[in-house]
């Protein structure tokens, strides 16, 4: 069974790769999955906002599942995404991930409909005693639209099958206040989901980082990491520059929004630049077009003359 100190480190949330028909394109799925485990990241997420969750059937969530526990074969922990406003649904996915190798389930708050924090303690709860694999929260209010209070998480930071948090309010005080309460614990881990604030949280006592930016450029995350952890200040604040640096590809193609199809293909057109997927994304997000990935290229060719990508 995975523990909260199991998971360490970097964890990307994986792209979902897609064939024209918007199936599971199983051959990019096993090469990113060797791009990441030749990184040297932690873990492997799938299914969260990178993978373009919302937007999936249960056939489709299914499919993806499988193809990532049959590429990674055990070679890292896998945490499933199970998000959804419906219990039934959610549960159900637990089960058939946990079915398919998945070692933890994610979830952030249910979305659509507003609960108090004892309703929300309540969903959590409940997911963490009827899965048949622990839990991971994922805390994401800019889109669940139901955050989660600090006393809310510690309460369920206590529950033995709820071993961490993803942290994506980017609310640093609020967040080094968690960590600070969690200080000396080793039954419940904090990951950032922020690009910008990696090297500042795991300085604080985060235990690692789940950010989107680490599609594209896993070792370079996986680098912070490693300076930060080790309290390398320099070396950390300089190698967290480059991410900052990088961090507005993901709305050159759409500047000026956070339009899905902007940030999510934007992962993707730098994954196909780098010959591990093509640039799809689910309907009804756009396909970008050559022009969006020139945009894109002004803030990520810099990573690639550092050496930290690699285009083909």
């Amino acid at each position: 069974m995975l523990s909260a100190s199991d998971l360490k480190g970097i964890i990307p949330p994986t792209t979902t790769p897609l064939t024209s028909d918007e199936t599971i394109c199983r051959e990019s799925v096993a090469r990113l999955m060797d791009f990441f485990v030749d990184a040297g990241v932690g873990g492997m997420f799938v299914l969260g906002s990178s993978g373009e969750c919302p937007c999936m059937t249960v056939e489709r969530k299914l499919e993806m599942v499988d193809a990532v526990a049959d590429s990674l074969a055990g070679r890292l922990p896998l945490l499933g995404g199970v998000t959804s406003p419906s219990w039934a649904i959610s549960i159900s996915l637990a089960h058939e991930f946990a079915e398919r190798g998945v070692d933890a389930i994610v979830a952030t708050t249910p979305y659509y409909f507003h609960y108090s924090q004892c309703e929300l303690k309540n969903w959590f709860t409940r997911l963490a005693e009827e899965s048949p694999v622990p839990l991971f929260i994922y805390d994401i209010p800019g889109r669940s639209d139901n955050p989660l209070t600090v006393d809310t998480i510690l309460t369920l930071s206590e529950h033995e099958r709820i071993i961490g948090l993803k942290d994506s309010s980017g609310d640093i005080e609020r967040g080094l206040g968690i960590a600070d309460a969690l200080d000396g614990r080793d039954d419940f881990s904090i990951f950032q989901g922020s690009e910008r604030l990696l090297a500042t949280s795991i300085l604080q006592g985060y235990h690692g980082g789940v950010q989107g930016i680490a599609n594209i450029a896993p070792r370079l995350c996986n680098a912070v990491y490693e300076a930060a952890a080790a309290g390398d200040l320099p070396e950390a604040r300089k190698l967290q520059r480059l991410i900052h640096n990088a961090f507005p590809y993901f709305f050159a193609a759409d500047p000026g929004t956070t339009n899905a199809s902007g940030i999510v293909g934007a992962m993707k057109a730098v994954q196909e630049l780098q010959g591990l997927c093509n640039r799809r994304t689910f309907f009804p997000m756009r396909t970008l077009t050559d022009d969006d990935v020139a945009a894109i290229r002004v803030y990520t060719d810099p990573l690639a003359e550092a050496g930290w990508i690699t285009y083909v």
